[in-house]
């Protein structure tokens, strides 16, 4: 009798890998702006730069990851990821100056974006085609899990009367590295490698489009034929970068709120846990919903889908600069967590579904570069009006307006022909 096809042990495994990354690394970064921010006193500006910097490494970097990816197997660059992640928070518990943080936060960037997302969602992509979008949102769920599950925990620990920012994120690092070499071994990289087919299907002939993949789009839905882009092709058409800069927008308000949304919480009325715990109760949401984005993404247009998500998710992250009560913070919560949550992972399967497997993570890092440039621009953008104004209203504002075209651009990115 056959097992669990190991397709969703693979995705399950995604989940726990971006759920750690996720938790301190992305989630936290207002947690550990505040943290700084009491002890030394830095401005929001002066923080929220080191963030920026990471943002702009991941453009300079991301199609590089992309094509070390596909080139060295997700399962070696997960290792790689993972260890430089480790020793970028180890390098972070040892920060006295404001150099020190922005090259370690530099490392914990590159370390995570070489070892979690991409090579993990690269895999997955690999072992699925007609329940792509359901698999790929069980991955994702690590993404607002560990929001939800482990921020509550780091803004305990990083109290100064617990363990304090310094000793939690040596531990973190401890974590990473230990970590490192188990994760990495149990990931499969091709389904036929191992005598399987994607989906587990057991037909010979269920699965030849991942052995001899075609060039034409798929036919419909649940369609085993793939189109099979190669990088170059991508760039060459109108939906890559209309996915690119689509992607982009939304991105960077949830950027925006990871580094801003505790500490302008705070400023608002609210405690740090009290902020912290709005941030997971979004996370919990998203968590939610990226369930059902991905069942959505299945059994209807894509684009269309990713776009509605993408407007409910812009106006949740208007109402976020009103939140001075936990009424507000709770509607907040909903809306952002359920507009983010239902287009992540279908912002990545489109990438799939619209160009194959065969230079997915070539394609999808050189379609980041952009997208790291708008998630460096926008929190400091944030920053800096905050800084010069007291406050975030007219930033939030117009980041929210240019949010809403997201969906505006994935309505329009058809499939390539």
């Amino acid at each position: 009798m056959r097992g669990m096809f190991y397709g969703w042990k693979l995705a399950g495994l995604s989940l726990l890998v971006i759920g750690l990354a996720s938790g301190p690394v992305w989630s936290g970064v207002g947690v550990w702006v505040k943290a700084l921010e009491m002890q030394f006193g830095w401005s929001r500006a002066q923080l929220t730069g080191a963030f920026s910097l990471a943002q702009l490494e991941g453009s300079i970097f991301g199609p590089l990851l992309g094509y070390l990816i596909d080139r060295l197997g997700p399962r070696r660059m997960v290792f790689i990821g993972l260890v430089i992640t480790g020793l970028g928070f180890v390098l972070f518990s040892r920060t006295n100056n404001l150099l020190t943080f922005y090259v370690s936060y530099g490392l914990i960037m590159l370390g995570t974006a070489a070892g979690s997302w991409l090579p993990l969602m690269t895999v997955v992509n690999r072992w699925f085609i007609r329940k792509r979008g359901l698999a790929m949102a069980v991955a994702a769920e690590g993404s607002p899990l560990g929001g939800l599950l482990l921020l509550p925990v780091l803004a305990w620990a990083v109290t100064p009367s617990h363990f304090g920012w310094s000793t939690t994120a040596l531990w973190i690092g401890i974590v990473f590295l230990a970590l490192a070499f188990p994760v990495s071994r149990f990931i499969r990289e091709r389904p036929e490698d191992y005598g399987e087919r994607a989906d587990g299907d057991s037909s010979p002939n269920a699965s030849m489009s991942q052995i001899e993949v075609v060039r034409t789009p798929p036919r419909d839905i649940g369609s085993r034929d793939q189109p099979d882009f190669t990088a170059g092709q991508a760039i060459r058409t109108s939906a890559f970068w209309l996915i690119t800069f689509g992607h982009a927008f939304s991105s960077m308000l949830f950027a925006t709120l990871t580094v801003h949304l505790v500490p302008m919480l705070t400023d608002q009325g609210l405690s740090l846990q009290s902020s912290a715990n709005v941030f997971s109760a979004m996370m919990g949401v998203a968590a939610v919903f990226q369930l059902i984005g991905g069942y959505v993404g299945d059994r209807m247009e894509t684009r269309v889908a990713i776009a509605v998500f993408g407007f409910i998710q812009a106006a949740g992250f208007t109402v976020a600069v009103f939140t001075e009560s936990m009424p507000m913070a709770i509607l907040f919560a909903v809306l952002f967590g359920a507009g983010f949550g239902g287009r992540n992972p279908l912002t990545v399967a489109i990438r799939a579904e619209y160009f194959g497997p065969s230079a997915f993570a070539t394609i999808t890092g050189i379609s980041s570069a952009p997208m790291y440039l708008f998630m460096l621009a926008a929190p400091l953008f944030a920053a800096f009006i905050f800084d010069t104004q007291g406050s975030y209203m007219i930033a939030w504002l117009i980041l929210g307006g240019l949010g809403s075209m997201s969906g505006v651009l994935f309505l329009l990115a058809k499939k390539p022909l």
